[in-house]
């Protein structure tokens, strides 16, 4: 299944917070570009917001691996799952 993960950091998490986890936050989501669970994402300029197109065998697998990223508490995450408009008939 394919989902589009739009993600916005809480704005009233501090930078000392956001900094302190950043590293972490970094290897983990390395670790699903990896893993193939996130496949392509992009950064807003500000840094404070991220879409992800991403591939899980379900809604709970995805949330199972954005949970487990160590930002996850500072997160406001929305998601849908997407379908392959080519084969529509």
């Amino acid at each position: 299944m394919r989902f589009l993960v739009h993600v916005k950091i809480d704005p009233s998490a501090s930078e000392e917070e956001i900094a302190e986890l950043l590293p972490a936050e970094q290897t983990r989501f390395a670790e699903l570009v990896e893993q193939g669970l996130i496949n392509t994402f992009y950064l807003s300029h500000k840094r404070d917001e991220h879409w992800s197109l991403c591939i899980a065998d379900s809604d709970d697998e995805l949330r199972k691996a954005l949970e487990s990223l160590p930002l996850y508490k500072f997160m406001k995450i929305e998601y849908t799952q997407l379908i392959d408009g080519t084969n529509q008939a």
